[in-house]
């Protein structure tokens, strides 16, 4: 369950200043720059010049407009919240960069690289101290969302206990079965700023519509919870198509065609850079390690399940002696098939580089459900219930499921669902923030060392 509801007077109190203090630490920086920097460019100095508050003004709206996202919300991490700092600082500062070097033929790289930094730093401090009072207030009871709920069956239950254990953005003030008349008494007698109704439409028509005309009165948002329970197990979606309202089963973050625009772009640089840079100088020490393990071919490929279910050939650098069960049987622990030279590269996740190859052709990701064997795909589309959910992607190098221990052999069709859960998880909540997050977490985990990894 998802709650982000930012429509409450509290939430403008309290966001706007974080807003404007942000934008305030933002100008001092640059003015204290302009100030106290010292310019190795003469072309430098058009920094100094009046018109400098009119390019930061200008850059910082610009910025604001570009960068899709609100400065305060409820409901995310402190995480997200240096993100957005991130991104509204890169974005001004390119478009600084930008309009300075087109205008005054100054790229001004030093001054804009240490007024970035200095901001995102700044910030960001600011930002963790008015986090850290805002739970203060909420401690006290202030900056709430003020609910009621309405109803009696397992929808309401549950909503009652995310209110109570796992929202503490949330007040839930009031519960009631299906009395009209104390339901209309307390919304009109008290501080309420959603009403949430679980009862069922088909037997309370009148009721509902009773309720919503009361709350659109009172100035109170209304939520209508359906009764699917038994019928739909994911986080629905409601649309329309013409005026009748449509559920659709999940949302899939990456069937946007900016967001897989953005995830492409990405692959395709990162994947480049690491092609023509580090990949070289590891394939020299990997192929002579691997041609003095063992006769055979440098590199290892076979047939992958991608997205769509479409099959794709994937690189890997061999592990193995040459058998022919390579294309059967997952690779174990003891695996008496893999060479010492192929148990290091396995261990220290070396063997999976050459699949930055896959990225860049577009067979694959960098971030992504791992790509399984055709003859897995097939056996286990039919014991594992929404299998085939993970491929509406395409598979990565690292996935969600990796970094949280479902990597290696899957022994029991348990250990392929547990897999599974986190790969359809992760195609329902894509973010460029997960995508980042999941890379850093990968790489901690082969610097420590993953005992799956083999």
């Amino acid at each position: 369950m998802n709650l982000k509801t930012f429509n409450t007077k509290e939430s403008l109190l309290y966001g706007l200043p974080i807003f404007l203090g942000g934008l305030a630490i933002h100008y001092g920086v640059f003015e204290f720059m302009v100030n106290h920097f010292r310019f190795n460019d003469p072309a430098d100095l058009v920094l100094c010049r009046p018109r400098s508050l009119y390019f930061l003004v200008v850059a910082y709206i610009l910025a604001v407009l570009i960068v899709p996202t609100k400065v305060y919300e409820r409901g995310i991490s402190w995480r997200e919240h240096f993100v957005k700092v991130v991104l509204q600082c890169a974005v001004t500062i390119g478009i600084m960069a930008i309009s300075i070097n087109v205008l005054f033929h100054s790229f001004a790289g030093f001054f804009l690289l240490y007024d970035g930094l200095l901001s995102i730093a700044g910030i960001a401090v600011f930002q963790f101290l008015c986090q850290w009072a805002i739970s203060i207030a909420r401690k006290k009871g202030r900056n709430k969302i003020h609910t009621v709920i309405v109803g009696e069956n397992h929808n309401s239950e549950r909503l009652e206990e995310l209110f109570q254990k796992d929202f503490a953005d949330y007040k839930l003030v009031a519960c009631f079965g299906n009395d009209l008349p104390a339901i209309k008494s307390y919304l009109s007698s008290n501080k309420v700023h959603q009403l949430y109704c679980c009862l069922p439409s088909s037997s309370e028509t009148e009721t509902v519509n009773a309720l919503i005309r009361t709350c659109e009165d009172l100035f109170i948002d209304f939520y209508y919870v359906p009764e699917l329970e038994g019928l739909l197990r994911h986080s629905v979606s409601l649309g329309e198509i013409g005026s009748i309202p449509v559920l659709k089963l999940r949302e899939e973050p990456l069937s946007n065609p900016v967001n897989i625009a953005y995830k492409r772009l990405t692959d395709i640089v990162i994947s480049f850079l690491f092609l023509v840079t580090l990949f070289p100088v590891i394939f020299i020490f990997v192929a002579i390690g691997t041609s003095l393990s063992s006769p055979g071919p440098i590199f290892f490929k076979q047939k992958r399940t991608g997205n769509k279910g479409r099959p794709f050939i994937m690189y890997k650098f061999r592990s193995m002696k040459v058998n022919a069960d390579a294309d059967k049987l997952q690779a174990t622990e003891a695996d008496p098939r893999k060479t010492k030279f192929g148990d290091f590269l396995r261990r220290t996740s070396i063997d999976e580089l050459p699949q930055f190859i896959n990225v860049f052709k577009g067979d694959m990701s960098v971030i992504g459900p791992r790509p399984h064997m055709e003859l897995h795909t097939e056996m286990y589309a039919k014991l594992v219930d929404e299998y085939l959910v993970r491929h509406m992607v395409k598979p990565g190098i690292t996935g969600w499921a990796q970094v949280n221990g479902c990597r290696g052999c899957t022994p029991t069709t348990e250990s392929m669902e547990q897999r599974v859960r986190y790969d359809i998880w992760y195609v329902e909540h894509w973010s460029a923030f997960l995508d980042v997050r999941i890379f850093f977490m990968t790489v901690a985990q082969i610097l420590k060392g993953d005992e799956n990894a083999y």
